[in-house]
């Protein structure tokens, strides 16, 4: 992450000196580099065998761990300017591969959440600054797809659990014109309170994964 933002900082600074103005109204594609960071907060009933109760009706033992790592996005979408010349709205739906990896422990019980990838749909409202620079916010639909591997600490790794959740993404960017077709981004997304159960574990207790991603995407976009 250190890298990429001087990188696109640095792209950004010569397109708002040097490029063109942006293509007319369409179909795009882009590609993109993933910077996400994956929370993951795990709350445990360390004091019952009631699910999520804990002792005398306390609250759970709860534990967080947060990682980032690279993935790669995909994405199409259509840009329509509406209303002024200046205002646009776009479509876009995108893929991405993930790999980042959290890992808790909550009292003896180990579990391994691995984001292996996230789809969904963005709709992205902006507005042009200049005819090179354009600035804009997003609201979306993701869905993540993870994996989930359970150990205790005196033991091999003793259940595997997959899911995949849909959470509430929204966000925002700039967007630099290059060449006529072809620009460059920099985007912040946020989707919290990513909600899974895993499996009840050997002492009968019902764990529950509260997941939030924070996003920093930089990458291109062509035009057509």
């Amino acid at each position: 992450m250190q890298k990429i933002l001087p990188l696109t900082a640095l792209a950004l600074t010569i397109g708002l000196y040097s490029a063109p103005a942006f293509a007319a109204d369409g179909f795009y594609v882009s590609g993109a580099i993933n910077t996400t960071t994956q929370e993951n907060n795990q709350s445990r009933n360390t004091g019952t065998n009631a699910p999520l109760v804990g002792a005398v009706g306390g609250p759970s033992g709860t534990v967080s761990d947060k990682e980032t790592d690279i993935g790669i996005a995909l994405g199409v979408g259509y840009k329509k300017h509406v209303f002024r010349d200046d205002v646009y709205i776009s479509g876009e739906v995108f893929y991405s591969f993930e790999n980042v990896e959290t890992t808790t422990l909550n009292s003896v019980k180990v579990n391994e959440v691995s984001l292996d990838s996230t789809y969904g749909f963005d709709v992205k409202f902006g507005t042009d600054v200049t005819n090179k620079v354009s600035i804009y916010g997003l609201v979306g639909a993701t869905n993540f797809d993870f994996d989930s591997a359970i150990a205790y600490t005196f033991a091999d790794p003793v259940a595997d659990a997959s899911d995949d959740e849909w959470g509430f993404t929204y966000g925002g960017g700039v967007e630099v014109a290059i060449t006529r077709r072809i620009s460059t981004f920099g985007e912040f997304r946020l989707s919290q309170d990513i909600d899974f159960d895993t499996p009840v574990d050997q002492g009968g207790i019902q764990a529950e994964e509260d997941l939030n991603y924070t996003v920093l995407k930089t990458g291109l976009r062509y035009s057509f």
